[in-house]
């Protein structure tokens, strides 16, 4: 006789719902740190006050520590101008932490080491060309830098491949890669560190803290300013930042007082930080499976991919205890509605058992 999959059904749907519940509460229980609505505020009252067009600029801000990103912008395409020198520095570095590279080993007549100090401390224009060459062909080598985002193959237009137009959200990308990953490209963030110690991000930031900065300015035949800065602002939670613009001589200003208004920010966010650390604390002493831990792409030979295709307020007492009280009412909808669907199927099996014995003795 065909057995009934109903039974077996319910109590699938039941343990479903029951994890459910409980990922629910557990993600729900990390209160958001960066809030979306203060910072347009500060950003809207910044372009008034200085009558500027929010459609000539773009922003992309991370806050590492939380994992959370704010955006303006974000996908509008610009011509990278230098910027594209940090992605192809951190190919060579990636290969040098592979064993495949020293910092002594001779490209076009420079060391690796010489190299990156020329290219992303002083940005040298034939150096920085020419070992792109040496590397691949201008759209090979810009294929392998997808590698430091996530990003989905169809984002990428022929305009990132041929053109170096790259987006806010993706330098980002580059950025936070490096950020998280430092060790596997020795002395780029160093470099970085030692780039425009005057101007950009440090134009009124100063040395107030260390930051890692690459900018990229170019004037098109028809007048076009392009002006970017992007770069890691190493205040005491660091927070990447990508400011990308089409303004002309203002442009530096504008990204100056933006890595000021982002860091003012940043540093006033140190309370909300303290209770998302405490909620994560309480939620990794409950069992969970393991994640596995994060790793850049599993690393491609340069070679094989060349030849394929050509300041914000701290919570108020009243907001996290709100917070608090919902934390776990997802876990408990949950588990009742689990535990019902459960004695339920187990009360069908009981009666779908019995009607089979009854009919095996009604045939004896």
């Amino acid at each position: 006789m065909r057995r009934n999959a109903r039974p077996r059904f319910l109590l699938f749907l039941a343990v479903f719902i029951l994890l459910e519940g409980i990922g629910g509460a557990w993600a729900d229980s990390t209160p958001s740190v960066i809030r979306a609505e203060e910072i347009e505020g500060l950003f809207d009252a910044y372009l008034a006050e200085n009558d500027l067009n929010p459609d000539l600029i773009s922003v992309a801000y991370e806050l590492p520590a939380s994992g959370e990103r704010w955006y303006h912008q974000e996908d509008r395409w610009y011509y990278s101008a230098s910027l594209y020198k940090v992605p192809m520095m951190m190919l060579l570095a990636e290969r040098e932490y592979r064993g495949e590279l020293t910092k002594d080993s001779e490209i076009n007549g420079m060391t690796l080491e010489e190299i990156e100090e020329e290219v992303l401390v002083y940005s040298n224009n034939p150096v920085a060309y020419s070992t792109m060459l040496w590397i691949a062909q201008p759209d090979a080598c810009r294929r392998m830098f997808c590698r430091y985002s996530d990003l989905p193959e169809e984002y990428y237009t022929w305009d990132f491949y041929g053109g170096s137009f790259f987006t806010a959200r993706f330098m980002t990308d580059v950025m936070g890669t490096l950020y998280r990953n430092e060790e596997q490209f020795p002395r780029i963030t160093d470099c970085l560190k030692r780039a425009q110690p005057n101007h950009y991000f440090r134009l009124k930031l100063g040395d107030r803290w260390e930051i890692a900065q690459k900018y990229g300015t170019y004037q098109d035949e028809d007048g076009t300013d392009w002006n970017h800065t992007s770069g890691i602002v190493y205040t005491p939670q660091p927070f990447i930042l990508t400011v990308m613009t089409r303004y002309g001589g203002i442009s530096e200003t504008i990204i100056g007082d933006l890595a000021s208004l982002f860091c003012d920010y940043t540093l006033g966010l140190e309370q909300r930080l303290r209770s998302a650390e405490e909620t994560e604390r309480v939620t990794e002493a409950q069992p969970s499976e393991a994640l596995p831990s994060e790793a850049l792409p599993t690393p491609v030979s340069l070679q094989d991919t060349a030849d394929e295709s050509g300041a914000g307020s701290a919570v108020k007492a009243s907001e996290i205890k709100e917070a608090d009280s919902l934390i776990g009412r997802p876990a408990l909808i949950g588990a009742a509605l689990g535990l019902e669907l459960l004695l339920l199927g187990l009360a069908l099996r009981t009666r779908l058992r019995r009607a089979e014995g009854k009919k095996r003795r009604r045939k004896q």
